[in-house]
């Protein structure tokens, strides 16, 4: 067994994942009184979350605070000990100018700094207290916590981390919620399979008969024709002739039915003529739309580059699915989910209704909407038609503000407590939620309902996300390999030249 650690956490920390107490296992967990202080703050005056995780914390050490002194020491399930630390400490070397007690950022870098010495201080205790009349009597360093073996400093606060690193201070970011550890090795959701020409053919002629109608190719066939890897439920094959220079392929979703068996399902290949709608320009987008209308799987999750088409799928497949102009009536609505992010300084108190202070926020679906309702008329710009010629394909003006109001788009911030029965549900910027706000979104979806996550961790405003830690990347580690969960990650933009460029270069 490792020797013990103290273990000294922050108000970041704790407000990003507020049961992060126990994870620690047998180590000492120290929390500098400032922390109790900032917590106080946000209980009341958090925003985005941060107050509902504020008080959850609070809660938790109030029950430990009942089993016995936090300034002592109370143990926790895990073997170990929880504490709070009132007394910061300047090692000596270190000029008292460099640490400003007021700040509470300091104030952790000098209990951190007490822990890391505590065989000096329980040494001048023990010095002091064989001294007769020499003031307060001291006693060695919280006995009863054992043996440590090294002091860290844990926080999402990375300037922090910087500063514990100029005093010697061994300063981590907080891992135990992460499912990876890089983001090259998060789930992409694409399996490419190499076949040869021979194979090639015959998957093609299993996948897309010619009696008309998609057909299905059995893992155990598959198997004979090619090498297949380790594959998870709902993961996007792409088969190709390795040695072929010809540009062929093959799509496919691998289906795990217990009923059925192993196999693989035919996906269309994205359209190169443009028709009266919008449909999928990619291979990505193809393989997104496919996830998008299996009535089989029920949470998609889509990640990417900007541009590459996430929220523009999603609407597409729950327009297809609720239009009534489709008959299938797969949904009765659309709800569309945003978080109130802004870029640059935020504009502050806006005016008006809610309907007029979220229209802002809005916008983006709308402009989605929009162009999904143009259809072929985006071409109007190259092919010049007269305006006489525009027709809707969807009657937006209808399902928006009509009697029935088939598409909401709404803030997140009003989903908790809601069962959501018979919705195709759309979570915008899911990138800058946390794992616990992700995960409160998900369970709200109720019966008969699918929910698209999307979003670009390459895009986070969250100062203690990236692209592992965020919602959007936990969700889809999670959930990869349950049979009702579809992924994809875009690499490729289709907005325009410009805007995969930037993506890419800026």
């Amino acid at each position: 067994m490792d020797p013990k650690k103290a273990i000294v956490v922050d108000t970041s920390l704790l407000l990003h994942s507020p049961d992060a107490i126990p994870s620690f296992k047998d180590n000492v967990v120290v929390i500098p009184f400032p922390v109790l202080q900032e917590l106080d703050h946000h209980k009341e005056k958090g925003g985005n979350g941060t107050a509902a995780a504020a008080r959850q914390v609070i809660r938790l050490l109030d029950d430990y605070r009942q089993r016995g002194s936090l300034l002592e020491g109370v143990p926790t399930l895990g073997g170990g000990f929880l504490l709070v630390d009132m007394h910061p400490f300047i090692p000596s070397g270190v000029s008292a100018h460099l640490l400003d007690m007021t700040k509470p950022d300091d104030f952790i870098i000098g209990v951190a700094l007490r822990w890391k010495h505590r065989r000096t201080i329980a040494s001048d205790a023990r010095a002091q207290n064989g001294k007769k009349g020499q003031g307060q009597k001291g006693r060695p360093f919280f006995p009863h916590l054992g043996p440590l073996s090294e002091t860290i400093l844990v926080t999402k606060d990375i300037n922090l981390r910087i500063k514990a690193a100029a005093f010697n201070l061994v300063a981590e970011d907080y891992k135990k919620d992460r499912l990876v550890t890089t983001p090259d090795q998060l789930y992409s959701g694409i399996a490419r399979i190499p076949v040869d020409a021979a194979g090639f053919k015959e998957v093609a002629g299993k996948l897309f008969g010619e009696q008309g109608g998609a057909h299905r190719l059995s893992l155990t066939d598959a198997a004979e024709l090619m090498d297949i890897p380790e594959l998870l439920p709902n993961q996007c094959c792409i088969f190709e002739p390795g040695e072929s220079r010809e540009r062929k392929y093959i799509l496919a979703l691998y289906k795990a039915d217990p009923a059925k068996g192993a196999y693989f399902s035919p996906v269309k290949k994205p359209s190169e003529e443009r028709g009266n709608e919008i449909k999928p320009r990619n291979i990505e987008q193809a393989f997104a739309y496919a996830l998008l209308m299996d009535p089989a799987i029920e949470i998609v999750s889509l990640s990417g580059i900007a541009g590459g088409g996430k929220t523009l799928m999603a609407l597409l497949a729950g327009l297809n699915q609720t239009a009534p102009k489709t008959g299938k009536g797969v949904y009765e609505q659309i709800l569309v989910y945003r978080a109130n992010s802004e870029i640059g300084t935020p504009l502050g108190y806006l005016k008006g209704s809610l309907v007029d202070k979220w229209g802002p926020w809005a916008q983006p679906i709308l402009d989605s909407l929009e162009l999904l309702s143009m259809g072929k008329e985006l071409e109007r710009f190259e092919t010049k038609p007269t305006m006489d010629s525009k027709t809707k394909s969807y009657n937006l003006e209808e399902m928006i503000d009509g009697k029935n109001k088939k598409i909401q788009i709404q803030p997140i911030n009003f989903v908790r407590g809601r069962s959501l029965h018979y919705k195709f549900v759309v979570v915008d910027e899911t990138q800058n939620f946390t794992a616990p706000d992700i995960k409160k979104v998900i369970t709200r979806i109720g019966k008969g309902s699918k929910i698209v996550l999307t979003g670009d961790i390459d895009q986070i405003d969250n100062l203690y996300l990236d692209q592992v830690s965020n919602g959007l990347s936990h969700a889809t580690e999670c959930m990869k390999g349950q049979p009702i969960f579809g992924h994809i990650t875009f690499t490729r933009s289709e907005r325009s030249p410009l805007a995969e460029i930037a993506a890419k270069l800026l």
